[in-house]
């Protein structure tokens, strides 16, 4: 009996021991459970660095990728574009060739493209676009032909209003815009008008688009309008160009 009572004793005293321990047992695991706490949350913040730059790689390469098909796109269409161009000239008198280099400086407007007279080309052979004459070739070597473009400031083009049939002098100004020389203010001018080619000149053939309108100032004490017009083909973008020629280089007027 004192023996139950004894072990009674020392289970209420192992009890009160315990419950007197355990806020201090408590207190003594935060900093394993804080540990715990902060590795794992750590862990997690390291999975999510390590999938956001997965996602960012991925999205780089899917926008490379992305860039890539929308240029072969471009480049699809031109070529669609130019071999419409081509088929309305014999194969004899037309040749598809790549632009190699552009240089659009306030001094120079040419380009370079990647055939020479190894393909039978030669100077003042006419270029164009499928939106519209771009130039004339001014330098040849073997393998490659220097292209004056119609803004250089050295060029001129005989051209004519499309919708009145007004004569003019198309010349480049060493930047974007095109300038409309010697048309009389008498004349029927407005913006938008297409500005094509004349034939006058045995180099360009005749109707084919050159420029477009986009002003035209009436300068009463001077004879002339001063009008202004920007290129119907994109000059900044070529990739391709036709290159057009006959032997004995002339266009019908």
């Amino acid at each position: 009996m004192m023996m139950d009572h004894y072990t009674q004793a020392t289970s209420s005293f192992r009890n009160i021991l315990l419950t007197a321990l355990e806020p201090i047992e408590k207190i003594a695991w935060i900093p394993k459970d804080t540990y715990n706490w902060i590795s794992q949350d750590f862990a997690t913040l390291n999975e999510l660095t390590t999938e956001n730059n997965r996602l960012e790689t991925e999205n780089l390469l899917l926008k490379s990728e992305l860039q890539q098909l929308n240029n072969l796109k471009t480049e699809i269409l031109q070529l669609t574009r130019l071999l419409g161009t081509v088929s309305r000239h014999s194969q004899d008198t037309s040749k598809v060739i790549s632009v190699t280099n552009h240089s659009l400086t306030p001094t120079s407007h040419f380009i370079t493209l990647n055939k020479g007279s190894n393909a039978n080309l030669r100077t003042n052979l006419p270029v164009i676009g499928s939106s519209g004459i771009i130039g004339k070739i001014i330098n040849i070597t073997p393998f490659s032909s220097r292209v004056l473009l119609i803004t250089d400031s050295s060029s001129q083009v005989p051209v004519r209003i499309q919708r009145t049939g007004k004569r003019g002098i198309l010349t480049g100004t060493g930047t974007e815009k095109l300038s409309l020389q010697f048309v009389t203010n008498s004349s029927s001018v407005i913006v938008g008008d297409i500005i094509e080619t004349t034939g006058l000149g045995n180099l360009y053939p005749k109707g084919r688009p050159v420029a477009k309108v986009t002003s035209v100032t009436n300068r009463k004490d001077q004879p002339f309008y001063k009008i202004n017009a920007t290129a119907t083909a994109d000059l900044n973008t070529l990739t391709k160009v036709i290159v057009l020629y006959k032997k004995e280089n002339h266009y019908d007027k």
